[in-house]
């Protein structure tokens, strides 16, 4: 069933780690992303078509439609095709990154099956089971997002006359006749609901891969609190699972490095656009859209805030797990241990002393207070537009 990996946790039927990405998967496949075990060449043809219709074709297409119809668009459409022409140029790029490295993608759903191996207790595999609904709940609602943006813009054209971005065809006019406008607006259409989930699966995996990389930090946690907890267990027994507690340490560092080359880049793209294209929506929507235009803004305002906010809120919750889990460490029951369990729990310690951080193009933190910086450019371009009164002149002109 499609709500399948949805479901309430049940003690003999719980979900892993790896069904994180099912619905996730899912897109790929539909987009191109995922190769099948049959059928290859039909797929990769399929896979093309795809590709060049929604990653290639839509910024030449923009672009062509921006410097041939430029007089004649209005100042609130001039605005919708620049922020939607700049997100354009910036998927080409995210999608290559991802595809260069889906190799990386297979590898940390094999460490999160190693993970899964390690949590032998029941609650622990139904924390893992939770936290793989959560991952594809937010799939879901991205998904929604997404398509409520492309819907709403398409309801906007429909009220106004126009099409919805105003991509060019060579093939259709739309001025010409009633029937050329439905035809063009319904392949704007379409090929906007295929570049938002192009755009979607390259936005959502680094959300997907920080939330089970949080479950397994904290189950390690929970692991650590419970060392030497346990009285009829001999020291032998205590110093194997401290070992256990280091190699899953070492498999959450190693997951982290699988998953952060690819993470930078995107995320660096991201935040390069998200000031431009939240810049240009703010205007549009608080000086020039009307009714229908501004609904279809206010959607795309948050898919731009979907792009980045959630990784960048959960940057920070990782962080803070790594200070729980040092401080797990240091406050669990060792003082009556051996010399030789104490020199193994200072190797452990120094270790979680380097907290896990994802960088952004190598350049710059992927967190919080980065995303508000780079919000408030939007915020000031907004100002600087309505102090030199250049909304007024536009709509005069």
């Amino acid at each position: 069933m499609i709500f399948n990996y949805l479901r309430k946790p049940t003690p003999s039927n719980l979900l892993g780690s790896p069904d994180a990405f099912r619905y996730y998967e899912s897109a790929m496949f539909s987009m191109g992303w995922w190769t099948p075990q049959k059928y290859k060449i039909l797929y990769y043809i399929a896979a093309a078509c795809i590709m060049t219709w929604s990653v290639v074709y839509l910024p030449i297409g923009i672009s062509i439609s921006f410097l041939k119809d430029i007089r004649n668009f209005s100042p609130s459409e001039l605005l919708t095709v620049l922020q939607l022409f700049f997100n354009s140029v910036g998927l080409p790029f995210k999608v290559l990154f991802f595809n260069l490295s889906s190799w990386r993608f297979h590898k940390a759903k094999e460490l999160l099956g190693k993970l899964d191996k390690r949590c032998t207790r029941l609650e622990e595999r139904i924390e893992v089971h939770r936290w793989v609904v959560h991952c594809n709940k937010a799939y879901l609602i991205y998904q929604l997002m997404y398509i409520c943006y492309t819907i709403s813009t398409f309801l906007s054209a429909v009220a106004t006359g126009q099409p919805p971005w105003r991509i060019y065809n060579p093939f259709v006019d739309w001025r010409q006749s009633r029937q050329n406008f439905w035809i063009a607006t319904i392949h704007e259409t379409m090929l906007m609901l295929c570049t938002a989930t192009q755009t979607l699966l390259s936005d959502i995996y680094p959300l997907l891969y920080g939330l089970m990389l949080r479950v397994h930090i904290k189950l390690l946690r929970q692991r650590v609190e419970r060392l030497c907890t346990n009285p009829s267990k001999s020291e032998e027994k205590n110093q194997v699972d401290l070992i256990n507690c280091i190699k899953d340490h070492k498999l959450i560092k190693e997951y982290t490095q699988m998953i952060r080359p690819v993470i930078s880049r995107t995320i660096f793209i991201q935040f390069l656009l998200i000031g431009i294209c939240l810049g240009l929506s703010m205007i549009n929507l608080l000086l020039l859209a009307a009714f229908w235009t501004g609904v279809a803004t206010v959607a795309y305002i948050n898919g731009l805030m979907l792009q980045t906010f959630p990784f960048c809120f959960v940057c920070d919750l990782i962080k803070a797990d790594c200070d729980h889990l040092e401080m797990a460490i240091f406050h669990s029951n060792w003082l009556n241990t051996s010399r030789r369990y104490k020199t193994s729990l200072i190797y452990f310690l120094q270790n979680t002393q380097i907290p896990i951080a994802f960088i952004a193009g190598y350049i710059f933190p992927i967190s919080t207070s980065t995303n508000i910086s780079v919000a408030k450019l939007a915020f000031t371009v907004v100002t600087f537009v309505n102090q030199l009164n250049i909304a007024e002149r536009l709509k005069k002109d």
